[in-house]
């Protein structure tokens, strides 16, 4: 036997433990699911073959594209805000200074508590006589609804921001640290102003972190639950159902139809998939 063939065969025997851990995981589980989405089935009943009729009901459903819209409104509008503020506290905790590290750690805290933590305090905040209006009653302004119909998705991205955005400071702020200080100081002999810098320097340096960082967040706030189903369950009136939300009703409260549910998940897989690919890409470089 060569040596390559030799190298090649532990390398294949090395990741077999993964492969296996993901044909388990992965590779059943979307398969059984693509499979059932084909097919009706009624609780301890058999599946019956239907073809295309679960996803005929859902590109004919006005629910499903409202569902469609409500995610990508609030996925790219979190994702959106949590870069910024992320980048900026990065950049501005990324400077020496006295209490530098005490900030860092503070600055932290969102991400440190589960999502349902999240939830339920902001749940109690967003009443009409909580913290929020209190505040803004302090400030000479009007209280708001904050669970109305229009302005629960407001709510529930602003829940989402309040949470996620330490992560993109953390990922960010790896990212900064890693740039040369040379870097810097050539710029700074050649007279470049702070934001010469930030554009020729920094955002080149540090984009493959920013691309990463951000399609993580997207794949992972298009999936959330916890915070929209405790706080509005999808309401008032589908203002603020997304995917998860609706995947979730239907296979357990308003239909208990999993065929149907599992044609919903099979509908966004292309997205993650896509999703998925360009995140390794990035990471790859």
């Amino acid at each position: 036997m060569s040596v390559r063939l030799k190298e090649t065969l532990y390398k294949w025997l090395y990741a077999l433990p993964t492969l296996i851990l993901i044909f388990f995981i992965f590779i059943i589980p979307i398969t059984y699911e693509i499979w059932l989405s084909f097919h009706t089935k009624v609780v301890g009943g058999e599946p019956v073959f239907a073809g295309l009729h679960n996803y005929q009901r859902l590109f004919t459903s006005e629910t499903f594209y409202k569902t469609i819209l409500n995610t990508l409104i609030y996925s790219f509008s979190s994702v959106f805000v949590k870069a910024v503020i992320g980048l900026a506290v990065a950049v501005l905790l990324n400077k020496q200074f006295w209490g530098r590290g005490f900030l860092r750690g503070f600055s932290i805290l969102p991400w440190a508590f589960p999502s349902f933590v999240c939830a339920v305090l902001f749940w109690f905040n967003y009443d009409y006589r909580g913290m929020f209006n209190f505040i803004l009653k302090s400030l000479g302004l009007q209280p708001i609804q904050w669970m109305s119909y229009e302005n629960a998705m407001f709510s529930v991205i602003l829940l989402n921001i309040w949470h996620g955005w330490p992560f993109f400071f953390m990922g960010y702020l790896a990212g900064l640290q890693a740039i040369p200080v040379d870097l810097y100081e050539a710029a700074e002999i050649d007279g470049a102003s702070p934001l010469q810098k930030f554009k020729d320097i920094t955002l080149p340096s540090i984009k493959p972190v920013i691309y990463t960082v951000m399609l993580l967040s997207l794949m992972w706030t298009m999936g959330e639950f916890t915070q929209i189903y405790m706080t509005t369950g999808g309401g008032p009136i589908d203002a603020t159902l997304t995917i998860p939300i609706e995947t979730y009703k239907i296979a357990f409260q308003t239909e208990v139809n999993m065929p149907l549910a599992a044609a919903y998940s099979v509908l966004t897989l292309p997205i993650y998939l896509i999703l998925i690919y360009f995140t390794l890409k990035e990471m790859g470089e």
